[in-house]
């Protein structure tokens, strides 16, 4: 089994810690103590679901969302960097490719099709949600190690997975491709398979820190779910 280091800097405010007889899975355990519904299940999706999601709230969430395509392919590197093994390190390398490839190529075709301005897509004002999230994500990799990183990526990951599937399970005609095709990049098998590597490594990685590296990493996956709720709420504003 690979070593667990223990990073500088960590701090956690006092906490149960995680008990494996107690709580089961790590990855589960992270999830149950979240408030997962109110960002897998927020308005913005049951309005989604339903086909009544207005094209200016989804306007204001994409050129919100593409923000993060750039910091989230930075962090998946920066967890690739300190990754326990090499097999992790092409694995999250893989990812990246997705991220720089085929996001990128619908974000373009989407603000084409909602006739957002070029200023817009590349150089918008940031929402106060945004700016927060994406300063959330690089501190929470760069003052943890690889767990901490791993449960930012994961929740987040784990959050499209849920809430995209939801969807998809409407199987409604929303005669609008880029709502459709949104849906249709995030319930995928690769990107199923990809989630689910995440969480098993955080269940592989998460049993083995300390009890004060535990409370931080399931309080980074907790702010996670809590900004992701945010940033739904910040597209209706």
């Amino acid at each position: 089994m690979v070593g667990v280091t223990e990073p500088a800097g960590v701090e956690t405010r006092p906490g149960k810690a995680y008990d494996p007889d107690r709580d089961g899975r790590f990855f589960e355990w992270l999830r149950e103590r979240s408030d997962w519904e109110a960002a897998a299940r927020h308005r913005f999706v049951e309005e989604y679901r339903d086909g009544e999601l207005r094209d200016d709230v989804f306007e204001r969430y994409l050129v919100q969302d593409y923000q993060f395509l750039e910091a989230g392919a930075r962090i998946t590197a920066l967890a690739a960097s300190q990754a326990h093994t090499m097999a992790e390190m092409g694995r999250l390398s893989d990812s990246l490719a997705v991220l720089t490839g085929g996001e990128n190529d619908y974000f373009q075709r989407a603000f084409d099709e909602l006739d957002v301005p070029d200023g817009e897509r590349e150089d918008p004002e940031l929402h106060p949600t945004t700016a927060a999230f994406i300063d959330f994500m690089y501190r929470a990799g760069h003052d943890g190690g690889y767990e901490e990183t791993l449960a930012f990526v994961a929740a987040a990951e784990w959050i499209y997975l849920d809430w995209c599937a939801y969807v998809a399970e409407a199987d409604r005609e929303r005669e609008r491709w880029y709502l459709d095709e949104w849906v249709e990049i995030h319930v995928i098998d690769e990107f199923e398979a990809y989630t689910t590597w995440l969480c098993e490594r955080l269940d592989t990685y998460g049993p083995l820190l300390s009890p004060e590296r535990q409370r931080r990493v399931a309080e980074i996956f907790d702010r996670t779910v809590e900004l992701e709720a945010a940033f739904f709420d910040a597209a209706y504003e």
